[in-house]
């Protein structure tokens, strides 16, 4: 009974742990895709998009953020549109550019999507107390 309740605390702690990062490190990807989308805007103006690129821009960054924010309070329903949104982008670009266009820095803003569907499905799996 003993060694049961330590593994449900240490695995309620490890979802919280988890939980965290992604929310952390989700809010500044938020920030950082908000300042560099709104420089571009205020500094250059919208201009001339060819419809692919609009296309892909509809994914990232806008289709990450909008799942990446609405994970914050869903997380199952955020990090699934921030993840098919990414996985959506690079598709855009490969039928589009003829490769995935795979960015490391882009790779890295698209990780809280996934740690929210990992949460989310540990969090299901929780006993009720």
């Amino acid at each position: 009974m003993e060694v049961e309740k330590n593994i449900e605390i240490s695995k309620n702690l490890t979802l919280t742990i988890l939980r965290w990062i992604a929310r952390f490190w989700s809010y500044i990807v938020v920030a950082f895709i908000l300042l560099f989308v709104g420089a571009h805007i205020f500094g250059y103006g919208i201009g001339k998009m060819s419809l692919s690129d609009a296309i892909a821009f509809t994914f990232f960054p806008v289709g990450l953020t909008i799942g990446l924010i609405i994970a914050w309070w869903k997380e199952s329903i955020g990090g699934i549109v921030a993840t098919i949104s990414i996985i959506a982008f690079h598709l855009t670009m490969l039928f589009n550019h003829g490769n995935l266009d795979f960015v490391f820095l882009i790779e890295m803003l698209a990780v809280p999507g996934p740690l929210f569907i990992i949460c989310w499905l540990l969090s299901r799996n929780k006993k009720p107390a």
